[in-house]
């Protein structure tokens, strides 16, 4: 006969082998201070001169994005800048020169003009769509001018949709985290917990100007659009409907009288000379999809169209309108310019 485990035995063999599968699993991932080590050498501080003589500076970070040593940040940190100047993390300092920026992703790219010899280090970039909520994060950057530090944290959402800095349209797809990050945090990487760039620090929510756990990422395929884009043609065309709209919620639905599980977003008004006023789109319109693609708020819209489209694609909506489904295709245009 076989002889049964004792009951505490047995519990005790299954927590060493729980243990041993976790230290298994962890052992697959280099340790932070190895992350860190690693990637800091490809982070930099950047101090952008606002005005002549140095009268007003601000600061911020960035990140080496390719092998001819260009760097990505936020066009907030550098767009109206006199002078740029990048520090590495081993003291070396260079002039930086502003290639494009744009405004819309809050992007750009900078160039410089390395010494012989130098030697960088390339940031690997990850997949934003990947990312999950509740996943650790860590970020780089330079937060009231205190150089390379670390800090840590978690997806605490993704797919926001955040107004940029200067017009009125929005960023999508932006991933919410806590790790702490402040003012000189923008531009620089966040990154998984092996290391790889998945968004690039952009804005905080905060009354005080300092971290209050509500940081804003926009996600790195975002940047594998525009980046491109800017160092080819010093412009990045943005999908663009032409549109103004709001989410559908319980008052809109009892004041139009609509089906009580209605979904969508109430067009309010439609840009004569856009891109939908040459279609048959009307205010009082409810778009319920793109592509067959469910839309539930005019987050998810921009959100989509961030992701999934470009300047120039022809898509499908579906509406809602005297209690009909129709479809209408519109050519999308590019967003006016910001300048």
């Amino acid at each position: 006969m076989f002889k049964m485990f004792e009951p505490e035995l047995f519990r005790k063999l299954m927590l060493t082998f729980c243990i041993f599968l976790l230290s298994t699993s962890c052992s697959q991932y280099p340790s932070l201070p190895e992350v860190y080590e690693f990637n800091v050498a490809g982070v930099v501080t950047i101090t952008s001169e606002l005005e002549e003589n140095n009268q007003r500076s601000s600061a911020g970070s960035g990140f080496i994005w390719d092998n001819d040593g260009h760097i990505v940040t936020n066009s907030h940190v550098v767009r109206d800048a006199k002078n740029i100047t990048v520090k590495f993390s081993d003291g070396v300092e260079m002039e930086a020169e502003l290639i494009a920026h744009d405004v819309y992703s809050d992007l750009a790219v900078l160039s410089i003009t390395y010494p012989d010899g130098y030697k960088i280090t390339l940031l690997n970039l990850g997949d934003s769509k990947k990312v999950k909520v509740g996943q650790d994060i860590i970020a780089i950057g330079n937060p009231f001018g205190e150089s390379f530090t670390l800090t840590k944290g978690i997806v605490s959402a993704i797919g926001r949709a955040r107004p940029d800095l200067i017009t009125n349209f929005q960023i999508g797809s932006v991933i919410q985290h806590d790790a702490s990050i402040n003012p000189g945090n923008s531009g620089g990487p966040l990154m998984d917990i092996e290391g790889n760039v998945i968004g690039i620090n952009a804005q905080i929510a905060s009354s005080s100007g300092g971290s209050t756990g509500i940081g804003f990422a926009i996600p790195i395929n975002t940047a594998k659009k525009v980046i491109p884009a800017l160092l080819t043609n010093k412009i990045y065309e943005h999908p663009y409907l032409g549109i103004a709209g709001t989410g559908v919620n319980l008052e809109i639905i009892k004041n139009l009288g609509l089906p009580r599980m209605t979904q969508g977003i109430l067009v309010t008004f439609v840009d004569a000379e856009g891109p939908s006023g040459y279609s048959s789109l009307t205010a009082g319109d409810i778009i319920t999809s793109i592509e067959k693609y469910p839309i539930k708020s005019f987050s998810g819209l921009v959100n989509f169209l961030t992701e999934n489209t470009i300047s120039g694609d022809l898509i499908t909506l579906t509406v809602f309108r005297d209690n009909e489904n129709l479809d209408i295709q519109v050519t999308l245009g590019a967003r006016p310019s910001s300048e």
